[in-house]
């Protein structure tokens, strides 16, 4: 049993600004109707090109175009063996085929075997999902919500939930009726996902077997140590994220402790932004900006003005960074010509994977994610208990608007490089395997700002060890204290703190399966 690790959810829609599609040409998304306009339907047929090994090690499945198998066979042989030197069982399948809901059963099947993660390379058979949008919640169509249509790789991903076909939209509103289209919009049932996707769209970027030989190089060179990897983060948040950017800066530093942080308003720029990544090697870039498949937009002016960077500027620039988490509106969105987040993978010779959304909205708690990075765990598990945390409850309607499009391009079975640092400092024991169950909610309470002691309580609803941590705004945990196990029930605890500098802290609780966190300040 692989241990879970979770974090607190937001019960109620988030104050944050949503990611908006801005373009400097007012484009509009790819349709459903006109993407399958573009697709030749294919019967589906499944070859084995390498059986999985018999024995106890993570089941991960490489799923390769039919088309491209032979091209690619070298390196998929290359890439088996490295996972297999990683500790896992993979399995190398040719697929021919466009029906999403083949490629679903073929996953329900392997799952079945012991899949941990599956890896599609190539043009893989895609699910849309369509949405009327409400971020806030309230049963109500506000104006900056609307209709959307959408690649849904959670489709994937949860593979025991019930996914239907039940609505169509009105051409000429923002609304569906009965009726079915092609279009997935209603998932219900265990909506919890169970195994990791990632997957390599390169087609949609250039000649797909150039970027993919290129791609499957640079993860066998990173895999090996032979790619260059600085053990540092760029946070870069424009203008409408300045009410959340200490605390997104804070996320990134569960794993990054070196970090450069750049968040004011007058100083987010593409002219700022384009030289610092052409300029600098960074592990990880977290960017935060409004955006559209073709690029980014970055507000200047008191946010009266727009700047424009361009996906096709990535290729000269060339940044020295190995992963992005893009919270960009549709970076990730695969199916547009020249999307940006394949750009930054499949363009550049240090690019190995992008998380990002195929609509608007994007990730949020960016921390759950970066934590479980930072413990060792491959990035497609890392988006998978991500999701967990967001859906083990049930969905709220914001979160269905907001997290519905995100998907991972790239090599999802690579693991961030934990600094050394890091590694350090972070008792990696702290993590507690007791239960594959997702426990009800955790609360805790501290008093901020405090002096000389954090006074805080929590609530567990499922009994067992437990740990509250103090980390700084390095990522290094200054203060720790565990339980070797506590009853359900209600908790409190007094932290002293009269040792530490005055600073604005994490407080994180930790449990077999759940990890809560809150910022405190300490002042003097």
């Amino acid at each position: 049993m692989l241990p879970i690790l979770l974090c607190a959810l937001v019960a109620a829609p988030p104050d944050v600004q949503v990611t908006r599609w801005v373009s400097p040409d007012n484009s509009r998304p790819t349709s459903f109707e006109e993407w399958r306009a573009g697709q030749t339907p294919e019967p589906w047929q499944v070859r084995t090109l390498q059986a999985a090994r018999g024995n106890d090690d993570p089941r991960v499945d490489i799923l390769v175009e039919a088309d491209l198998a032979d091209t690619l066979a070298s390196r998929l042989v290359t890439m088996a063996a490295d996972l297999v030197n990683s500790g896992y069982s993979p399995a190398v399948y040719s697929v021919a085929g466009t029906s999403a809901e083949s490629l679903r059963a073929f996953l329900v099947a392997e799952r079945d075997s012991g899949l941990r993660s599956a890896v599609f390379v190539g043009d893989l058979p895609v699910a849309w999902f369509q949405v009327i949008d409400d971020f806030n919640s309230n049963g109500r169509r506000d104006p900056d919500e609307g209709y959307e249509e959408f690649p849904c790789d959670l489709y994937f991903m949860d593979l025991d939930g019930e996914w239907r076909d039940e609505m169509v939209q009105l051409d000429t509103l923002d609304s569906m009726v009965p009726g079915s289209d092609g279009i997935y919009d209603a998932h219900e049932g265990d909506i919890v996902p169970e195994i990791g996707i990632s997957r390599m769209p390169a087609s949609a970027i250039g000649d797909e077997v150039v970027y993919l030989c290129r791609l499957l190089d640079k993860a066998h060179a990173y895999r090996n140590g032979r790619l260059p990897v600085a053990d540092r983060a760029l946070v870069y948040i424009d203008d409408d994220w300045v009410p959340n950017a200490v605390q997104w800066d804070y996320d990134v530093g569960y794993l990054y402790p070196d970090r450069v942080f750049i968040w004011d308003r007058e100083t987010t720029r593409i002219a700022e932004y384009r030289p610092r990544i052409d300029t600098a090697a960074y592990q990880w870039i977290q960017l935060c900006s409004h955006s559209w498949p073709g690029g980014h937009a970055m507000k200047y002016n008191s946010g009266q003005n727009w700047d424009w960077f361009y996906a096709d500027q990535i290729y000269s620039l060339n940044p020295q960074a190995n992963f992005y988490n893009l919270f960009a509106c549709s970076n990730a969105r695969y199916v547009e010509r020249g999307y940006c987040g394949g750009v930054y993978v499949f363009g550049t010779t240090t690019g190995l994977g992008a998380i990002g959304s195929t609509k608007t909205g994007s990730m949020l708690s960016f921390g759950d994610f970066y934590y479980t990075l930072s413990e060792g765990k491959p990035l497609a598990e890392a988006l998978r208990v991500w999701f967990e945390m967001r859906l083990f409850d049930g969905r709220a309607p914001w979160e269905l608007a907001w997290f519905y499009g995100m998907c991972l391009i790239g090599d999802g079975l690579l693991t961030a490089r934990v600094p050394t640092a890091l590694a350090e400092t972070r008792d990696m024991t702290e993590t507690f395997d007791v239960s594959d169950r997702v426990p009800s909610r955790l609360s805790l309470s501290p008093r901020s700002p405090a002096r000389g002691r954090i006074d805080l309580s929590f609530t567990l609803n499922h009994s067992g060890p437990a740990q509250v941590g103090l980390w700084d705004h390095s990522g290094r945990m200054v203060l720790s204290h565990r339980f070797g196990s506590l009853a359900v029930g209600n908790h409190r605890l007094s932290l002293d703190v009269s040792p530490l500098p005055a600073g604005v802290y994490q407080l994180v609780l930790t449990t077999g399966s759940y990890r809560t966190s809150r910022s405190v300040a300490l002042v003097r």
